[in-house]
């Protein structure tokens, strides 16, 4: 009996052992559980407590400083169109001899009038429309040409614009002068929806003027400038006027939203500032403020909406507490379900196996699970580690593209080198260079090139710049901008070394590798533009701005071209201009008579004598651009609507973007000088068949007269000569036979119908009777008489 109690007290003893460690195991699984999800979630509730509302302040404030900058663009666009405005009217263009003037007999003078119209049209891009209009007894209105007003409510408006005390002032809608005259029950008018419109009473200089010029805003060019004003490309941006309605907005569905933001502002006295609005679940940042403008007053509200930024911190704070708390019920489970596999079955095996051996092998498993977890974490970060450095080129240049299109401008020069630094460049105590590389010459390339083509050229050349900037330095970066151009980032490795001087400095050696190079394995020209050394990253913006506009004073031909940019002076890039005046003339004459091949060698000869002069860039582009005016004036003046004609077509935007001397001559020929030939000989043909239709309709009337070639020339304004060879292209058969054949066939009816005299049967059809016989016979076979006496026994 003791022996058996002894037997069951051991017993007892090792299931208590057991019961305990697994106690311990599920306490020490809980607690390790707790130390891990605890601090996720203090985390995550400091993320959505506190971390939201630092960001948004900080948004806030980092919209208004944007808010300046932005503003201050809009605010310089309108100043310079308001002072262009001011040049024109004080122009003697517009003086005192319009008031008296007879456009039709000084038609000259008008052509003049019609063409400054089109160019001050293109010469800001805000500008949609331009008009000009004279009070006079017979009131007259210039656009693209000239005209009467007849239109009693038209009338009516122009006058009201000069009636207006103010020689120059904003017209917030067009119906803006008959709305002061009305009740305030009529005036209902959506002015966000209608263009802005600037006036100017001419002369300038006159306190009695008799016209005004008056430049209507592109409304959707305005809406994109106004959108500027959003730093995140999102949410809502208007203009208000002194009365408090909307002049401009970039999203005219949102009306409630406006209204609120107006509530709001009307109980501010402030003219400027900044405030927080929440609505439907979204924050927006508000900024505002005032835009003077000449005798108006306005106020800009922008409104950006914070939560595409920071509902990603409040979704990370969210989930970081919702993955502590899964984690902590699922280890609850997973500890409770673990100690009861892992303890059963070694109750089992008490009877075989004691306890310390058990521990042993329980310690040996654990230490090759650790072992085994710390290689893989060391595999993952190897990966990881190896990933980063192939994308680290693509956030470079990312990051550089940032830099170069002023999109972090709010950053600071410390901030920008931390970036740099997380991005594998040293950056302390060293100076930066940019290089811009443009290839030209491709259009003298053999065969046909495409969009394609360009692209690969492109990624060549920027092979090409890698490769010889790694030999001469060590932190670089070639940006690819796909159109024929590219840029070189350069970090020098100290200050000591400058990017100008004496004894070939290392960038111009790098150039002139570089342009070596790409004509000897591409077959192209480069014009290559370096900049000035710049001790601050953040000068880069500018800089790139600088090397862009250096550019346009390259030679503009296809040749090899390097400057430097602070050796540039524009003073001694700008002579005199000789413009081609007597070249245009001989152009717009051919194009007036269809000549291709002559308009084909004026338009070489035009071009040759632009680059005859100091041949820059922009002097070549600007001739190209008075042509382009001319001759849009001149298809006017013929009746050909050029908007119609280029297919809505930007023409000066498309010109202006062309860096090439053959690619803008052939593309003048095919888009500007091809669709108006085509336009010519279309209506010509119209023209002429209508000629032909005058001419034999006056035959079958007069052709019993002494009718000639010369009198039906007469009749329809041309020559015979003209008349001829036309009649004879469109009818298949000459004058003379046409009008034979029709005197013969009323003579045959006569001779069968009538018993008209053989006599009078020709004089009626306009023959002597003698040669009326010989006529007669040689076409029809047999004499009058007889054909006659035949036809009546036939009958």
């Amino acid at each position: 009996m003791e022996v058996i109690a002894l037997g069951l007290m051991k017993r007892m003893k090792a299931r208590s052992e057991i019961g305990r460690r697994g106690v311990f195991y599920r306490k020490s699984f809980i607690w390790l559980l707790l130390t891990a999800a605890i601090p996720g979630m203090i985390t995550g509730l400091c993320l959505y407590w506190f971390g939201v509302g630092h960001m948004e302040d900080d948004l806030s404030e980092l919209h208004q400083s944007q808010m300046k900058e932005r503003v201050q663009n809009i605010d310089d666009q309108l100043s310079y169109l308001e002072m262009d405005l001011s040049h024109w009217a004080f122009s003697p263009r517009f003086g005192y001899s319009l008031k008296d003037m007879d456009f039709v007999y000084q038609f000259q003078e008008a052509r003049d009038i019609s063409k400054s119209l089109l160019v001050m049209q293109g010469s800001h891009p805000l500008i949609q429309d331009v008009e000009l209009y004279i009070n006079r007894e017979e009131p007259v209105v210039f656009k693209t040409e000239h005209y009467r007003v007849y239109d009693p409510a038209m009338l009516t408006h122009y006058q009201q614009l000069l009636q207006d005390k103010r020689s120059v002032y904003w017209l917030e809608h067009l119906d803006e002068a008959e709305a002061q005259e009305d009740s305030v029950e009529d005036v209902v008018i959506s002015t966000a929806e209608t263009p802005l419109t600037l006036v100017h009473k001419v002369p300038g200089d006159s306190s009695q003027p008799f016209g005004a010029l008056v430049v209507t805003l592109n409304r959707e060019k305005l809406v994109n400038l106004l959108k500027t004003m959003t730093p995140y490309n999102e949410g809502l941006t208007f203009l208000l006027n002194a009365g408090g309605e909307t002049i401009l907005s970039d999203d005219p569905a949102a009306s409630e939203l406006v209204d609120e933001l107006k509530s709001r502002l009307a109980g501010s006295s402030a003219e400027e500032g900044a405030f927080r609005l929440g609505r439907g679940g979204v924050m927006y940042s508000v900024s505002y403020g005032k835009l003077s403008r000449l005798d108006k007053e306005w106020t800009y509200v922008s409104a950006s909406p914070m939560n595409a930024i920071t509902s990603p911190v409040l979704a990370l704070s969210k989930l970081i507490v919702a993955i502590s708390l899964a984690s902590l019920v699922i280890g609850l489970i997973l500890s409770w379900l673990a100690s009861r596999r892992m303890y059963d079955p070694m109750e089992r095996l008490l009877r075989k196996l004691n306890p310390g051996s058990l521990a042993g092998h329980k310690r040996m498993d654990e230490f090759q699970y650790i072992e085994a977890l710390w290689q893989d974490t060391a595999a993952e970060s190897s990966e990881l580690q190896a990933k980063l450095s192939d994308q680290q080129p693509m956030l470079r240049n990312g990051f550089l593209l940032q830099l170069l299109y002023g999109h972090l401008l709010s950053y600071s020069e410390r901030e920008l080198r931390e970036r740099m630094a997380r991005y594998g460049w040293q950056t302390g105590g060293h100076r930066f260079g940019f290089m811009h590389i443009r290839l030209t010459g491709l259009d003298g390339h053999a065969g046909e090139v495409t969009e394609n083509d360009e692209s690969l050229f492109t990624f060549a050349a920027s092979n090409i710049a890698e490769e010889l900037a790694e030999e001469r330095f060590e932190q670089f970066h070639v940006m690819n901008f796909h159109n024929l151009a590219l840029g070189l980032f350069v970090i020098l490795p100290d200050r000591g070394q400058a990017i100008e001087g004496s004894n070939m400095p290392r960038m111009r050696e790098l150039a002139e590798d570089i342009t070596s190079a790409i004509n000897k394995l591409l077959k192209l020209q480069a014009a290559i533009t370096i900049s000035k050394p710049l001790d601050e990253v953040k000068r880069l913006t500018a800089t790139f701005m600088e090397l862009e506009r250096a550019s346009s004073f390259r030679q503009f031909v296809n040749q090899n071209q390097i400057l430097m940019l602070d050796a540039l002076d524009e003073r001694e890039l700008l002579p005199e201009v000789q413009y081609p005046f007597q070249t245009e003339l001989e152009i717009i004459q051919a194009m007036r008579c269809g000549d291709a091949s002559s308009i084909d060698r004026l338009l070489h000869a035009f071009m040759d004598e632009l680059l005859a002069g100091d041949g820059l860039e922009v002097h070549v582009q600007q001739g190209m651009l008075q042509l382009l005016a001319s001759l849009q004036h001149m298809m006017l003046e013929a009746g050909v609507n050029p908007s119609k004609l280029f297919g809505c077509m930007n023409a000066f935007e498309e010109l202006s973007r062309i860096r090439d001397s053959d690619k803008l001559l052939r593309w003048m020929k095919n888009y500007i000088i091809a669709p108006y030939l085509l336009e010519r000989e279309t209506r010509a043909g119209v023209q002429q068949k209508q000629v032909i239709d005058r001419t034999i309709v006056y035959i079958h009337e007069h052709y019993g007269n002494d009718i000639s070639l010369e009198s039906c020339g007469d009749h329809v304004g041309m020559s015979s000569y003209a008349l001829s060879k036309l009649f004879k292209s469109v009818t298949g058969v000459n004058f003379i036979d046409y009008l034979t054949e029709l005197r013969i066939g009323n003579a045959k009816e006569l001779l069968l119908t009538t018993n008209l005299r053989i006599n009078d049967v020709a004089e009626q059809v306009g023959y002597q009777q003698r040669y009326f016989n010989r006529i007669f016979k040689k076409l029809v076979g047999t004499t009058p008489s007889e054909y006659r006496e035949a036809g009546g026994a036939a009958k």
